[in-house]
């Protein structure tokens, strides 16, 4: 989780499923999120219900921006010819690491 001049975000790793969303609206449950903006996806609407939620790809074009650029950061992960660790807790914790230095400060 990080931010900056008041705005959070958080992840959740995962395909686009109800699944990864409940997950990641548990995370965010613990705070007191005001405006929830997202893109047209339809479970956001009937996940969001009674909250103040801007549907719009004006307002998540910079986190999709981000998000590509990471993608193409970490790509090295799913290329034979480097090597990184089979642990997944420790891919978690480089990534971690990376995300914070690269992306963060």
């Amino acid at each position: 989780m990080t931010g900056c001049a008041g705005r959070w975000w958080h992840t959740s790793f995962g395909e686009r499923t109800l699944a990864t969303l409940e997950r990641l609206l548990e995370l965010l449950s613990v705070f007191d999120v005001v405006i929830w903006m997202t893109d047209g996806w339809p479970l956001y609407e009937s996940r969001l219900k009674g909250k103040l939620h801007v549907n719009s790809k004006r307002y998540t074009q910079r986190i999709e921006r981000h998000n590509l650029n990471l993608r193409q950061h970490l790509a090295r992960l799913g290329r034979k010819s480097l090597s990184f660790s089979k642990s997944v807790e420790l891919n978690d914790k480089v990534i971690g690491h990376y995300l914070n230095i690269k992306h963060y400060q």
